[in-house]
């Protein structure tokens, strides 16, 4: 009995010596990161903690587990520096810390650049930056000639124009998104080449001492100083050697992007700055000379800055075609008649010089007087007048004219008077009171002359009612 539970006990035990053998094959071996370089099957001095498999166990299913990648020391680079594992550190690379052995090289992703709105649909009128950008896009093109003064006139009107036709887009002259886009885009046509000779340089005049061009004169020096100021944009017409009060608002506005002053009188420094290859140009024509625009007039400049102006004040509402039809034509007889002028409907040098006049009325601001008749030109001086404050005016201390308009009253007033009796212009008692029967007296004269109409007698209107067209250099 007793060999029998002893053999019992012996079998017992073979089986528990025989079950740890075999369990002891598929024990992971501890971790042996702190003994050297004992690491795992496949891994050797690896240090990591990876299990390692017995023989025993290599049939067994694979496993689902993922090795993650090594990790090693990564020192900090600093930008533009070679990398030992290839490519170069960037400059706004940062080394994030992770652990006292351990670095990672984060990039910091480039934020997309917001985009900003932009003001579309320039036209005339418009002025500023977006408009000083075009026309220097347009030049490039070879469209625009005149300067980038960021003033959208006429000139800018007509390039902007002649590369919507070049380019397939609705030729109406204002700068839209389309137009703007395919301006600034790679394939935009430049403009078709032109087979004229190029013009010889005009040397420069030899200019007197003594050369004062004002208001009234008329000549070849005349002529020549219109031909500068139509070049340089702030004519447009044909020369025609009479010094108007066009070729005055010319001048005045050459002198004032160009010299220190502004009187409409072109002395020998306003010369010197004209003639010289710095004067500066202009998109914006200040009136037109020597000619008179009527219907039938086909694809011209001039009736184009007619067009333009009309539209500006609200008369014209057609395209800037360049084509006196007529709309035109019923546009000029609307300014015409809110301005006292004769309505025929033609643009002659009196219509054109109210037109781009500072005092030219709009549409929307009514005539003060009624239009005139076909009857006398002579207005008679009124009875009495509304004014009752009336203003005495004196003579200037230097001689020079001074600006009389309504209200005022004196001396002044009276030889002012005075003169438009003489030549037919004024009836009655010479009162010294410049009221509204002088005022029409004045716009009648004006009109005759070829002068800005506003009914004010300035120092060019004076000096035409006293000194008459006196010759040249006097």
């Amino acid at each position: 009995m007793k060999n029998m539970k002893r053999l019992s006990r012996y079998m017992v035990l073979i089986a528990i010596v025989i079950t740890a053998i075999s369990l002891s094959g598929c024990v992971a071996n501890p971790d042996p990161s702190n003994q050297g370089n004992q690491g795992g099957a496949g891994m050797q001095g690896s240090g990591l903690p990876f299990p390692v498999l017995t023989p025993e166990t290599t049939t067994a299913a694979p496993s689902t587990n993922t090795i993650p990648p090594v990790v090693t020391p990564t020192p900090a680079f600093q930008g533009g520096q070679q990398l030992p594992w290839g490519g170069t550190a960037v400059p706004n690379a940062f080394v994030t810390p992770t652990s006292s052995a351990f670095t990672i090289v984060t990039q910091i992703p480039t934020a997309t650049p917001s985009v900003t709105a932009t003001v579309f649909a320039l036209k005339i009128g418009s002025t500023g930056d977006e408009v000083r950008n075009l026309q220097r896009r347009l030049s490039d093109l070879g469209y625009y000639r005149g300067s980038a003064d960021g003033d959208y006139g006429p000139a800018t009107e007509s390039a902007v124009r002649e590369f919507q036709r070049r380019n397939n887009l609705t030729a109406d002259g204002i700068a839209g998104r389309a137009t703007t886009n395919k301006l600034y885009a790679n394939d935009a046509r430049r403009a078709a080449p032109t087979n004229s000779p190029t013009p010889r340089a005009t040397p420069t005049p030899r200019i007197s001492e003594n050369l004062y061009l004002k208001l009234g004169d008329s000549g070849r020096d005349v002529t020549r100083m219109q031909e500068r100021l139509i070049d340089l944009g702030y004519l447009s017409g044909e020369a025609n050697g009479r010094f108007d009060s066009a070729t005055e608002k010319a001048v005045y506005a050459f002198q004032e992007r160009n010299v220190s002053y502004a009187d409409g009188i072109a002395g020998p420094l306003t010369l010197q700055a004209l003639y010289s290859s710095n004067a500066r140009r202009t998109s914006s024509a200040r009136g037109v000379i020597g000619v008179s625009l009527k219907r039938g007039t086909m694809d011209s400049a001039e009736v184009r800055n007619l067009q333009s102006r009309l539209k500006q004040l609200g008369y014209y509402t057609g395209a800037i075609d360049g084509d006196f039809g007529a709309s035109t034509e019923a546009a000029v007889k609307a300014f015409q008649i809110n301005n006292n002028l004769r309505a025929d409907g033609i643009a002659g040098s009196g219509t054109l010089s109210a037109l781009y006049s500072d005092t030219a009325r709009s549409a929307r601001t009514a005539a003060r007087t009624p239009t005139p008749g076909t009857g006398p030109r002579v207005t008679p001086i009124p009875a009495s007048t509304p004014i009752t404050n009336w203003v005495n005016v004196t003579a200037s201390p230097d001689g020079q004219y001074v600006t009389l308009r309504e209200g005022h009253s004196g001396t002044l007033v009276s030889n002012l008077q005075q003169a438009l009796k003489d030549q037919g212009y004024l009836s009655g008692t010479v009162d010294g009171r410049y009221g509204t029967g002088t005022v029409d007296a004045i716009t009648r004269f004006q009109e005759d002359k070829g002068l800005s109409q506003d009914g004010i007698a300035g120092p060019a209107t004076q000096r035409v009612l006293f000194e008459g067209n006196f010759p040249i250099g006097s």
